[in-house]
């Protein structure tokens, strides 16, 4: 949510100016967004919308949300909810039937930019949107056994995803369920992702 994000690709001075109206008129928004934030021992070596590549001591993973929050990794074998850098829980691959990841999205063309913009608008129309606590996704796993986990993860962004951002982490999740040999991919996240972003790009 900041200009250093890999996704505020607003342009020259652009950027500057909304980060300085959003300075200015921000406090006028009573917009507060409580976005909590655990420390996490990893660096992110790539992200792709609300997918980031990871390589830890837990071993390599594509993380589904902001891996400083809640998050799911998707490892070679199997899934694990994690809260920031502390993994909790596991299933294997050969226990899911299906996952679904409710990825939110937005018209915004660049997500950061809603971020800024939304709450300047509504300090200017008089709008209050106040956030009580830390927005979350849902992401359910439905193992082989019929049972349903209802998982959550945070979004980088309040205003969501780009649209094809978030179709594409929808379907490769379902992708990842379907097909265990499309699991062997996870190992080489970095990789993974590059090939991902390469799909976007070109479309």
């Amino acid at each position: 949510m900041t200009a250093g994000d890999p996704d505020f690709a607003c342009r020259g001075d652009a950027a500057g100016i909304v980060g300085m109206l959003a300075a200015s008129i921000l406090p006028l928004a009573h917009r507060n967004a409580v976005m909590v934030r655990w420390a996490v021992p990893v660096p992110s070596s790539r992200r792709v919308g609300v997918l980031t590549a990871l390589d830890d001591e837990h071993g390599p993973a594509i993380a589904l949300g902001d891996v400083a929050a809640r998050h799911v990794r998707l490892r070679p074998d199997g899934l694990q909810p994690a809260l920031g850098g502390a993994p909790s829980g596991f299933v294997p691959w050969a226990e899911v039937r299906a996952i679904t990841a409710e990825v939110p999205t937005t018209w915004w063309p660049h997500p950061a930019l809603g971020d800024t913009v939304a709450p300047i608008l509504e300090g200017i129309f008089g709008v209050s949107g106040d956030i009580a606590e830390t927005p979350t996704f849902p992401v359910r796993v439905t193992t082989t056994d019929g049972a349903r986990l209802d998982w959550v993860a945070t979004p980088h962004y309040l205003s969501g995803y780009r649209r094809r951002d978030g179709a594409m982490a929808s379907r490769f999740v379902e992708h990842l369920a379907a097909r265990s040999d499309a699991r062997v991919l996870l190992a080489r996240p970095d990789d993974l992702l590059a090939r991902l972003g390469e799909i976007l790009r070109q479309r």
